[in-house]
């Protein structure tokens, strides 16, 4: 089977499989604004995503690091169970400190506890899950994220109908159980998948060097999740401060719904490519890769190109229905901005992977920081300026520059073919 049949096939496990929990993440955004207010989604945005932002920080790199070393391993048991155990000691080690840091912002010592217990879930199954995912089982990575999707929005729902605990409690309380519920399901599947292992011996020397690598490879992009994930937080703080909770909380809706419905079609995408991409890398195979890489990039393209013209012919009008928020051209373009930067972002996220497959993620890293510095420099060069549409554009500047910084070489490589071409068909 050759790369792009192989990529077909887990690509389309995955989206076959998405549609329900897709589905239902959107109509959750909505029903929970509804029942929330703007300002009161706003407020659990913020919070949520700055776990999520920890969460990447201390199992990202880890994560990454298995679907990159994974093919090459001998003993797929003894890298799992130690890759595992790295990150439960890495969570241990960040429970204490975002424990007294919730509890110090909040004030309320039961919301921290919550806190430090989702990022303790969420990362153990964030760990898991690439695990599942270098097996190429790519149908039980997306039974968990139905069963984490469907839990949490019917146990939100209930607490926040049902009962008078705080919505914050009932949102992360929500959010625990239904990442448990997920990690749950994925560890039987790993235990079943090395089961049926001949070799689940450990090799304590093997894995000593395994920790080595994945720190040299995984510590730059530890850092790195921290930026990615500001490149699309930063804008909700500055509108949060400069233009109020209802502004920002109606922003939140619209980016939220739209882009994670792009993520949720395109992520598998990059979630089936990379194992893929992996394995023929170190088989040597990098002419395949380079084929099926851009196969992909014309396909995303096609894909913006239909978003941008069914999001003008009726699906602005539809959304902000949906949202109940002022059908306004501002919210409108702020929609379509979102939409670009969404897809700009996750071609970016393609176009890095031959950095991960060369282990330059100290480069990658670099290109972060610089584009992070343009983006804050954006929003406090005019913070004073009262217009709303100057968040979701700096959203899609960040992705914008990234993209630009990453394949700059490319650029330049691509320029010079057309200049050689030119100069020998003259």
């Amino acid at each position: 089977m050759d790369l792009f049949s192989r990529f077909k096939k887990d690509y389309l496990n995955y989206l076959v499989s998405i549609i329900l929990p897709a589905l239902i993440s959107g109509v959750s955004v909505p029903v929970f604004k509804h029942l929330l207010g703007a300002a009161g989604y706003g407020k659990f945005s913020i919070w949520f995503n700055a776990i999520l932002i920890i969460t990447a920080v201390s199992s990202g790199w880890i994560a990454q690091s298995i679907i990159r070393f994974f093919p090459g391993s001998d003993n797929k048991y003894s890298f799992s169970k130690t890759a595992i155990r790295l990150s439960l000691e890495t969570q241990l080690l960040c429970f204490v400190p975002v424990f007294f840091a919730c509890w110090f912002i909040s004030k309320d010592i039961f919301l921290a506890i919550l806190c430090s217990l989702v990022l303790l879930t969420s990362s153990l199954q964030f760990t898991l899950l690439p695990v599942i995912q270098s097996g190429f089982l790519s149908r039980k990575i997306i039974t968990s994220e139905s069963i984490r999707i469907l839990t949490y929005v019917s146990l939100a729902t209930l607490l926040l109908k049902l009962t008078g605990i705080s919505y914050m409690y009932s949102l992360f309380i929500a959010v625990l159980i239904s990442y448990s519920f997920s990690l749950v399901y994925l560890f039987i599947q790993a235990h079943t998948f090395f089961r049926q292992s001949d070799n689940i011996s450990i090799d304590k020397e093997k894995n000593t060097r395994l920790l080595k690598s994945f720190f040299k490879y995984g510590a730059p992009l530890s850092l790195w999740f921290i930026f990615s994930y500001l490149f699309s937080y930063i804008d909700k703080l500055f509108m949060y401060k400069y233009m109020g909770a209802e502004a920002q909380g109606n922003y939140q809706a619209i980016f939220d719904l739209l882009y994670k419905s792009i993520a949720l079609i395109i992520s598998p995408v990059i979630t089936s490519v990379f194992p893929i991409l992996t394995a023929a890398y170190e088989k040597g195979n990098k002419g395949q890769i380079r084929k099926l890489i851009k196969k992909i990039i014309y396909f995303e393209l096609g894909g913006f190109c239909v978003a941008g013209v069914l999001y003008w012919s009726f699906g602005a009008r539809l959304l902000l229905y949906i949202l109940k928020t002022p059908d306004t051209f501002s919210f409108r373009f702020s929609g379509f901005i979102v939409i670009c930067g969404a897809f700009v972002w996750q071609l970016a996220i393609l176009a890095q992977k031959r950095f991960e497959l060369k282990f330059n993620t100290l480069y990658l890293l670099l290109m972060a920081v610089i584009t992070f510095i343009i983006e804050l420099s954006f929003f406090i060069l005019l913070q004073d300026v009262n217009n709303p549409l100057i968040y979701p554009f700096g959203f899609l500047l960040s992705s914008v520059v990234y993209l630009f910084l990453i394949s700059f070489t490319e650029l330049l490589a691509f320029s010079k073919t057309i200049k050689l071409n030119f100069k020998y068909r003259s």
